[in-house]
């Protein structure tokens, strides 16, 4: 198996989207996802990622409402945790923010409502611009 530095987070943000979803709707645990070993396996930078957006979930709500024209509880879910996810990434994360920002649209267009990806790289955009520090 390849290390997780030669691996991309591609495909663990789709399951790291996918398990926010169901933590946010069915009421799961991060822990409680954690349980199935296979998603680890499968998806090196899976765990990483839901955990680091699960508990820092209040710093990057605060973060991202200096970033938007409404409040966050208004967004779908899909929207909500596709910008906290990518606040993480580009507060935590050695990738190009613009990378960042990509796979956020392409998220939600995967997965969110209609025009929802234009809303999520608004905010990600004017964050991007900022230039905001690490909190």
């Amino acid at each position: 198996m390849k290390s997780k530095k030669e691996t991309s987070p591609v495909r663990s943000r789709d399951k790291v989207l996918q398990s926010l979803y169901e933590m946010e709707l069915g009421g799961s645990t991060a822990q409680e996802i954690l349980k199935d070993k296979s998603l680890q396996k499968r998806y090196p930078h899976f765990k990483d990622l839901l955990l680091g957006v699960t508990e820092s979930v209040s710093n990057l709500d605060t973060v991202l409402q200096k970033f938007m024209d409404r409040d966050l509880s208004g967004l779908d879910p899909i929207e909500r945790s596709v910008l906290r996810l990518a606040i993480y990434e580009m507060l935590y994360s050695e990738l190009d923010k613009p990378i960042i920002i990509n796979e956020s649209v392409r998220l939600t267009k995967k997965y969110g409502a209609v025009d929802g990806h234009k809303y999520v790289n608004a905010v990600l955009d004017k964050a991007f611009k900022a230039n905001f520090q690490k909190i």
